[in-house]
């Protein structure tokens, strides 16, 4: 199987499934639910395991694909990389997890990066080489490689919103 193909869909099945647990996680802080100390934990591991994964996800498809990043990816992956660091290290210091709200701002970088892909703003180049507005992925028509970033951000933000919650409800 051509390794284009094969990280497509996976990561392409990781965005959707992310979308999915987003939504669900959206649920339980709008509904104000709450569980255990132990699961709740569980959210700023999922939002460590996004970062993480993203982090590496973009890594595969520059140095494994062969894939060049553009301007607005490079600076949605300055933001990544240290989200990803501050959640790994959060797990043996709770606070630092406030450093994954970062992630909003990775968020509208992805956005506008998004607007300028379909054709917003005259696509713009980012390099010589590469403009902004290439898609080197296109799964189902619209997920592309800065909808895969801006799914993950949301992702981290959305789970760390609610472990944020939770924790204050059982200090409460």
């Amino acid at each position: 199987m051509d390794k284009i193909i094969f990280f497509n869909t996976l990561f392409g099945f990781f965005t959707v499934a992310a979308w999915i647990i987003s939504v669900g996680i959206l649920y339980l802080y709008v509904t104000k639910k709450t569980f255990s100390k132990f699961i709740t934990d569980q959210f700023l591991y999922f939002a460590t395991s996004v970062a993480t994964f993203s982090a590496i996800g973009s890594i595969i498809y520059s140095e494994v694909v062969g894939f060049i990043p553009c301007k607005f990816c490079w600076y949605q992956r300055y933001l990544m990389y240290p989200i990803a660091l501050f959640l790994i290290a959060s797990l043996f210091k709770k606070s630092l997890y406030k450093f994954g709200f970062l992630s909003l701002i990775g968020l509208f970088i992805s956005l506008y990066h998004i607007y300028l892909q379909n054709g917003g703003g005259g696509g713009g180049s980012c390099a010589v080489d590469i403009p902004c507005n290439l898609k080197y992925v296109d799964i189902f028509g619209f997920i592309s490689i800065p909808v895969m970033g801006a799914t993950g951000f949301l992702t981290i933000f959305i789970s760390l919103l609610y472990y944020d919650y939770a924790r204050r409800q059982d200090i409460e």
